[in-house]
């Protein structure tokens, strides 16, 4: 999807080279929380969500200290791509139509070529102990035939340590437009079938009788990584749907979605990560347009702040990869997608104080222009 022209991007600052997190810290460390990165909306965005701050949030919580969490080590980098979305082009990003054998092979060799160049990033460093994250979208409609294709592609690249979230395309645009809400319902219990025995949590319930299952969360995650909490919130966090798919035939099962709010969910993980002093990382799909209503929406931002949420993520707008917005004390970064060619790094620093965030574009990472340097203690 292509982002209006009124967004936000932010200015550029200095690279600074990744290396290995030191895992001990002396206690007299520096402690700062990161900046916002100016912007001509960043004054009223914040002015508002500062009223919402003092109101919901009036306690100002101190700077965090350096700390990690769980039993994964701290890795020197985390990748985060998006919208993969097969079998979209950059002809589908324009609106224009292809003959379908054409736009199936172009799409699966653009994400091919984009997990690869993943796959040789991760390899200088190390090799899969790089996290990646991919921020929805995986499919354009969530079709047996597209999913056969995008996650053999994704797991032939990345072997492993490789996490994604649900996008609108995903489970949204196809609740009630395809056959037995089937696109949607399959997006889902992938998401699910991948991620239930590797996160730390996930913001899911699950029920069963004879002919029914029952599904009741937002489908929200967490992993810890040492010093660093990634949470993913797929499509948006207001996002809430309720959907059944199943045949009124003898002995057919049937599988029965809420899908709820994560907010409440997500509280409950920022004030952990900021107990234990992590640096947080939040993804989703969709940076805007959400279905909660302002007081949802306010609220989202008041507690990013309020937790001192390091950074977020977010696909959705394929052509708008780099800085989104900032508020306050966190800024919002955009991977574009496949089709574009473009993906996000984002690098610890060898002192543990700052988080080089990255764009790579033409899926050259070796090139990749440098969006921001957090702070972060």
């Amino acid at each position: 999807m292509q982002r209006p022209l009124d967004h936000v991007r932010g200015t550029l600052h200095p690279v600074i080279t990744a290396g290995d997190w030191r895992e001990a810290l002396p206690d007299s460390a520096p402690m700062h929380f990161a900046k916002p990165f100016g912007s001509r909306h960043s004054a009223c965005l914040l002015k508002g969500i500062q009223l919402m701050t003092d109101s919901l949030y009036p306690e100002v919580l101190p700077p965090k200290k350096p700390g990690r969490f769980g039993n994964r080590a701290t890795p020197r980098a985390f990748v985060i791509a998006s919208d993969p979305q097969y079998p979209w082009t950059p002809a589908s990003d324009d609106g224009e139509e292809q003959p379908s054998n054409i736009r199936d092979r172009l799409s699966r060799e653009l994400i091919a070529e984009q997990y690869a160049s993943i796959a040789s990033y991760r390899a200088s460093l190390g090799g899969t102990g790089i996290p990646v994250m991919i921020n929805g979208d995986m499919t354009a409609y969530g079709h047996a035939w597209q999913r056969g294709v995008v996650y053999p592609l994704i797991q032939e690249h990345l072997k492993e340590n490789y996490y994604f979230g649900l996008g609108n395309h995903d489970y949204k645009n196809n609740i009630d437009d395809t056959l037995n809400n089937a696109g949607a319902r399959d997006s889902v219990l992938d998401l699910i079938n991948h991620h239930q025995q590797l996160v730390d949590t996930m913001h899911l319930s699950i029920s069963e009788n004879d002919l029914q299952t029952g599904y009741d969360g937002s489908l929200a995650y967490s992993m810890s990584f040492g010093r660093v909490r990634l949470i993913q919130l797929n499509n948006e966090p207001t996002y809430k749907v309720r959907f059944s798919s199943g045949l009124p035939w003898p002995l057919q099962r049937n599988h029965d979605f809420n899908i709820t709010s994560s907010l409440d969910w997500l509280e409950v993980q920022l004030k952990e990560s900021y107990r234990h002093g992590q640096v947080t990382l939040v993804n989703l799909h969709q940076p805007d347009e959400w279905d909660g209503d302002r007081q949802e929406r306010q609220r989202f931002r008041s507690m990013l702040q309020h937790y001192r949420v390091n950074a977020v993520f977010a696909g959705h707008y394929h052509k708008e990869a780099g800085h989104f917005s900032s508020a306050g004390s966190y800024s919002t970064y955009l991977s574009g997608s496949a089709s574009q060619e473009t993906y996000l790094l984002a690098e610890l620093s060898d002192d543990a104080d700052f988080l080089t965030i990255k764009c790579v574009r033409n899926n050259n990472w070796s090139s990749a222009e440098v969006l921001d340097r957090i702070k972060l203690y």
